[in-house]
């Protein structure tokens, strides 16, 4: 076992909201096995409320991606700011880096390679490019808070019943404390294969009808949101600001169904329930942390093969 004892650690998951929250229980781990350690992390100005605040960590590092950028100059400005952090990164003079990437990231080992680190973690380069010191096996049948608990392991960090964590500011959860009694519906993904359509939840809210139902969506889909809540004296949209809104909300309800996406890990990270409608997502490797129980997924991996009669019972046995 390599000895982290008041050394100093970077940890990289620069990628998306679910993939960070599925992180923070190897992050609580590594704190745990190393109280007086320096637990620095690199994040991203996308996914940076799934670390804010977190009281494992020393120092975030934070950077917006030039690509989520439209304009010319907001690109330039943003490539900038990246590289005063890997200035920043080298100056610090880290003893271990740990990419927190199940799959080879050139752009995450970037921040590995400036520094000096004598114990560079990651998964290796498929062309064998990487220059990490030791390689982590993706085992896609984990989930994936167990894989970030494996890249750990060189450095003695076990699971011990560690859970998924997000922060909610006090103010947003007492902006939603009405709705305890409610069951909150997800119903926006990005993806074709893991949408839902408006007939299944016609059907699922026709036979909850005794029960106090609030819908969440994305912009996209608002308008569908109002068809149903216009349909239904029990169903309730409300329009959250952000995804970082919408966890004051979550944290509120009783139970949280949703489809696949950044809120379905969310809401077991602030304690709640989820049932998650799941389509193409390998759910061996992204189920909600906690809920592998409460998953729906249909063999075709096509979310609105799943019938609403399944989503009403698995509903009616946690209520």
């Amino acid at each position: 076992m390599i000895d982290l004892t008041n050394k100093k650690i970077l940890l990289v998951r620069n990628d998306n909201v679910g993939d960070l929250v599925c992180t923070t229980p190897s992050i609580e781990g590594l704190r745990k096995k190393y109280p007086n350690s320096q637990i620095d992390i690199v994040v991203n100005s996308y996914n940076f409320d799934a670390i804010n605040s977190n009281p494992f960590v020393n120092k975030i590092y934070c950077y917006t991606k030039p690509k989520h950028k439209k304009s010319f100059l907001n690109k330039v400005k943003a490539a900038f700011g990246k590289l005063k952090i890997l200035f920043d990164i080298k100056r610090e003079q880290y003893d271990a880096v740990v990419i927190f990437r199940s799959g080879y990231s050139k752009s995450a080992e970037l921040f590995s390679n400036i520094t000096n680190a004598k114990y560079k973690v990651g998964v290796k380069d498929p062309k064998g490019k990487d220059k990490f010191s030791i390689h982590i096996e993706a085992n896609h049948n984990k989930n994936e808070v167990e894989f970030c608990f494996d890249c750990l392991l060189p450095f003695g960090v076990n699971y011990d019943n560690e859970n998924t964590f997000y922060f909610v500011e006090e103010y947003l959860f007492n902006k939603y404390t009405e709705y305890s009694d409610h069951i909150l519906f997800h119903i926006s993904s990005r993806i074709d294969e893991n949408k839902y359509f408006i007939e299944n939840y016609f059907s699922i809210f026709e036979k909850l009808n005794d029960k106090k139902i609030l819908i969440s969506a994305e912009p996209d889909d608002f308008l569908m949101a109002e068809e149903l809540s216009n349909k239904f004296n029990n169903v309730f949209f409300i329009k959250t600001k952000s995804l970082h809104d919408l966890s004051g909300l979550i944290k509120n309800v009783k139970l949280f169904i949703t489809l696949d996406g950044g809120a379905m890990h969310l809401a077991p990270a602030v304690g709640t329930k989820t049932i998650s409608i799941s389509g193409k997502t390998n759910m061996n490797k992204w189920y909600p942390w906690g809920y592998e129980d409460l998953v729906l997924q249909d063999k075709s991996k096509i979310a609105n093969n799943i019938k609403p009669d399944l989503v009403v019972k698995k509903i009616m046995e946690i209520i």
